[in-house]
């Protein structure tokens, strides 16, 4: 999957500041409970790069740039300081994804149906083994 979805508008986020986000999203193949990557970009002045996009159990959020913390773990390298901000940011770019999926059903399912084809053929024993034909019942 490679569709991009952009979503741009202002917002009047916590404080009462009005703030141009540009949110763009790329889905992926989902990977465990990632589903896709973002950006976001804030009033054309500061980009924020490594967002990834989660799916779990109780929905879709968003996962900040980290790096190892050195103890096996990982450490937030920019996030949200407020709930309620993290909440708004979590909701524009949870609308941006779910803008990119609408766009990519069709596609999507040719692309998977392809697939699974591919790999339903790659498992079926060759036509020609030493000269011989071999049937196969599916």
């Amino acid at each position: 999957m490679s569709k991009t979805e952009k979503s741009v508008g202002t917002a009047v986020f916590e404080g009462g500041l009005p703030l141009k986000l540009d949110v763009t999203v790329w889905p992926i193949e989902p990977k465990k409970n990632l589903i896709a990557y973002g950006s976001l970009k804030f009033s054309d002045v500061f980009v924020l790069d490594g967002i990834k996009i989660l799916q779990s159990e109780k929905g879709i959020f968003i996962g900040m740039p980290n790096k190892p913390d050195g103890k096996g773990g990982y450490r937030d390298i920019a996030k949200p300081i407020t709930a309620a901000f993290r909440n708004q940011l979590t909701e524009v770019v949870v609308e941006a994804y779910n803008k990119a999926m609408e766009k990519a059903p069709m596609k999507q399912q040719l692309e998977n149906g392809a697939k699974q084809a591919n790999e339903h053929n790659a498992a079926l024993p060759s036509k020609e083994k030493d000269g011989k034909s071999t049937e196969v019942d599916i």
